[in-house]
């Protein structure tokens, strides 16, 4: 029998935890046992008291939560943040994993906190922007292509190459409209915008028209403007203002130039937007995930389209960064109250609508489609960079935030997409949706469990092979030499290179390690799978049962080997054709998905489920049902949550000595400039005082 035994001090008393197919040596040859590791939770364990086993020492308690069956990843827990600011033997079992195969990440143009606490929270060491060799590379800004050439397999990177074409405003906005000039309405979820300075001269004839409308129909423009103009780079509601006229707007550039939709739906007389969290892990075949919490963002005074205060940006404006100015903004500082304030969750703000007699599953639906249209708007673009820049299948993923806002009709409208969206935690329920949000992120990354001596052993050989090459990656079969025992480790498991490695003959030292491209599908599949396993509270949005008789019809023809619809195929096929549905929607299936796309763009029409025809109804049920999972109650009552981040302990806070090094000089850095400003302030205050 394989066992680990962790003995916890408590007093004077001591507990023992038992747990299955572990093995805990001193030595340093953890992968002769790589092949028995499976990540498990010891937490669930119940303690065994030693006087009830001494009749049998091997005893093995079974009542613990359910293992994971990829046992080829890293399991992240949020609960391994609750024992790192304190030196405490029950981080070990959290940390000891990561330590042992010395896994390490750097943070590229980002300082999340975050992300840092909970890459170090499971035993990583911060390396120096300028290692290459890492397993999780976190970047808080669009990464050079150069970089992603270099991306191995047992690497993860938080960005796909071109992914700015959906989160700069501009490329967004332009990217939608061209989806909409060649499939149609399906595509109307943005307002009608113009970007300067390249569209001045439309944008001057829009005026017009508008201006002679109001004129003809003795009208008056709307409060604050007509037209709301954002800079096509900015974030946190930075450089934003209204306009009525052509004069109103700046001659530099660029400026996205949109509609200000003037008729939101209101909560307690206040308007609001949501920011959406979406994981995406692959876009080509494309497979993203919605998370099932959120958040509601109200602006801090009430909403009135005839006003004219001083205070217009806390009227029209939902950013929490602009709001958090005002003088009526209230903090939500509850432990377990999920609407209070003026920042919600999501699901308080469902059940709120579902009070309100809205069929907030219905809308949720209606959100996931336009998420789901938006990503298909720039597939083609980023699928074509991933196919010349990654050599790898499964390295890169992404969060996106997107905020939306829903009119008086309840038709939702995207506004914007925000790359890397912040993840500060600053209250009690940013902690709580963040902290939950970034572990099941981590795990639908899926980093491999391999240790550093065999990264070092094949990285430079793998690298060599591609360079020397003009063939693609997935077409070669390297012949890496390495050392015996690293051979050994990779025949008996694939630690997440690829598992293609299992059917190959080892003979001499040497072994292929990138499959063939004709099990591309399969690893795209087993991929895919592992994902759902490991997904948490995320939804996979794309695919799922029906997409693809759905949305085919709005989607480009990105080559020969069709991998969206040959994955749709693996995942759902048996389904489908068990189902009773199936023959109904393989006989209307053009006339089935006209009126999809008319549902979901026509919420006046179709404003609740039970307002859809009665085919259209058995064919979106379970995405109904599963749109109950966003209405859920994330607190518990009496249930205490941390109000802000726990402070790593120092010996949790492992750095190399270069990124050590870093962080010394920018502490050094940050010291003299708080110190500069006092100075300035007192040679201030003094002369004020002095006059």
């Amino acid at each position: 029998m394989i066992f680990i035994e962790v003995r916890v001090q408590k007093g004077k008393s001591q507990f023992q935890y038992y747990c299955p197919r572990f093995k805990l040596h001193s030595d340093d040859h953890l992968e002769e046992y790589f092949n028995d590791l499976e990540v498990i939770d010891l937490k669930m364990a119940p303690p065994i008291s030693t006087e009830e086993n001494t009749e049998n020492e091997d005893l093995i308690i079974s009542s613990r939560r359910k293992k994971h069956k990829s046992n080829d990843y890293l399991l992240f827990n949020t609960d391994a943040l609750k024992f790192i600011s304190v030196d405490s033997k029950c981080m070990e079992k959290y940390t000891w994993l990561g330590e042992r195969l010395r896994l390490t990440f750097k943070m590229m143009r980002s300082d999340s906190k975050l992300i840092r606490t909970m890459l170090h929270g499971h035993g990583f060491m911060q390396c120096s922007s300028k290692n290459p060799n890492v397993n999780v590379i976190w970047s808080g800004a669009p990464m050079k292509n150069i970089r992603m050439r270099d991306l191995m397999p047992w690497q993860r990177l938080n960005q796909f190459p071109r992914s700015t074409e959906l989160t700069k405003k501009d490329r967004l906005y332009e990217n939608i409209e061209r989806s909409k000039s060649i499939f149609g309405t399906p595509f109307d979820f943005i307002p009608e915008f113009y970007v300067t300075p390249r569209e001045n001269k439309k944008m001057t004839e829009a005026f017009d028209r508008l201006n002679q409308e109001i004129i003809e129909n003795g009208g008056e423009f709307c409060f604050p403007g007509e037209f709301i103009v954002k800079p096509t780079n900015s974030r946190q509601g930075k450089g934003i203002f209204f306009a009525n006229k052509m004069e109103d707007i700046p001659t530099d550039g660029p400026l996205l130039v949109s509609r200000y939709l003037s008729d939101p739906l209101l909560v307690n007389k206040h308007k609001f937007d949501l920011r959406i969290y979406v994981a995406v892990t692959s876009f080509y075949p494309l497979v993203c995930y919605i998370y099932s919490e959120g958040l509601a963002r109200l602006a801090s005074m009430p909403y009135d389209s005839s006003s004219s205060s001083d205070s217009n940006e806390f009227v029209h404006l939902t950013n929490y960064s602009i709001n958090k100015n005002s003088d009526s903004f209230v903090r939500n500082e509850s432990m377990t109250s999920e609407d209070l304030g003026h920042k919600w969750t999501l699901g308080a703000l469902l059940r709120h609508l579902d009070n309100e007699g809205i069929d907030s599953k219905l809308m949720m639906i209606r959100i996931e489609d336009l998420i789901v249209k938006s990503l298909l708007s720039i597939q083609n673009s980023v699928a074509t960079a991933s196919k010349t820049l990654l050599k790898f299948h499964g390295t890169n993923f992404e969060l996106f935030g997107f905020d939306v806002l829903v009119d008086n009709e309840l038709k939702p409208w995207l506004l914007e997409v925000n790359l890397s969206p912040s993840l500060a935690c600053d209250a009690p329920l940013d902690s709580l949706i963040k902290t939950r949000l970034i572990a099941d992120l981590m795990n639908l990354a899926c980093i491999p469990l391999i240790e550093k001596k065999i990264i070092d052993s094949v990285s430079a050989t793998i690298k060599n092979a591609i360079s020397n090459s003009g063939e693609e990656p997935e077409d070669i079969e390297y012949k890496l030499e390495m050392d015996p025992k690293c051979v050994k480790t990779l025949k008996r498991r694939p630690v997440g290179i690829r598992r293609s490695v299992l059917n190959r003959k080892i003979a001499s030292g040497q072994t292929s390690l990138i499959t063939p491209n004709e099990q591309k599908m399969d690893q795209i599949i087993r991929r895919v799978n592992v994902e759902n396993e490991r997904k948490g509270d995320f939804i996979r949005v794309f695919p799922r049962i029906s997409t693809w008789s759905l949305y085919s019809a709005v989607m480009e023809d990105l080559g020969y080997d069709d991998l969206d619809q040959r994955l749709y195929e693996e995942l759902f096929e048996n389904i489908e054709r068990e189902g009773s549905m199936e023959k109904k929607m393989r006989k209307n299936e053009e006339e089935n998905e006209e009126l999809f796309h008319e549902i979901m763009m026509n919420a006046k029409k179709y404003p609740d489920f039970t307002k859809i025809p009665q085919n259209m109804q058995e064919i979106l049920k379970p995405w109904y049902l599963e749109a109950g999972e966003y209405t859920k109650k994330i607190t518990v009552e009496g249930e205490k949550y941390a109000s802000k981040l726990p402070a790593i302990r120092p010996t949790a806070r492992l750095r190399t000595k270069s990124c050590a090094e870093y962080y010394e000089v920018r502490r050094g850095q940050l010291i003299k400039k708080k110190e500069v400003e006092l100075a300035q302030k007192m040679a201030s205050d003094k002369e004020n005082n002095t006059n």
